[in-house]
């Protein structure tokens, strides 16, 4: 049956792609509207008919994953993981911003295991 808009790819497996989120809000300008835009994204993803296989974090990224605030964060996180996407936050980011035990969801992982991971990927999204 050939792909439609309206027949998805799978039935809600993650996808071949993964996102890299290297810091903790979208795009330039004004942070406070660039978190929003983060917190956004990640819901669409996490909603998406085909997650990604993976969302790797690294630099100031990694403060998406011991947010609280807005709650919509972390729940977005939450499903992304249930659903069966990998979230791997870099170590070594989490100790430069003395955060490594604040993480809520997803596991910390290393640069070697994030470039494995994007390496491995059909597609890389930055955010």
């Amino acid at each position: 049956m050939a792909r439609t808009a309206q027949t998805p790819a799978n039935s809600g497996a993650p996808g071949d792609y993964v996102v890299f989120v290297g810091k903790d809000h979208l795009g330039e300008g004004d942070v406070t509207l660039g978190r929003n835009l983060m917190k956004m994204a990640l819901r669409t993803f996490a909603e998406a008919d085909e997650p990604p296989a993976a969302v790797l974090f690294a630099n100031g990224g990694v403060l998406t994953l011991t947010a609280a605030e807005p709650p919509e964060l972390p729940e977005a996180l939450r499903t992304l993981e249930a659903r069966g996407t990998r979230l791997v936050g870099c170590r070594s980011c989490l100790d430069f911003y003395e955060v490594l035990d604040q993480v809520h969801v997803g596991t910390v992982g290393n640069m070697a295991q994030i470039l494995r991971e994007m390496r491995a990927a059909a597609k890389v999204i930055t955010l």
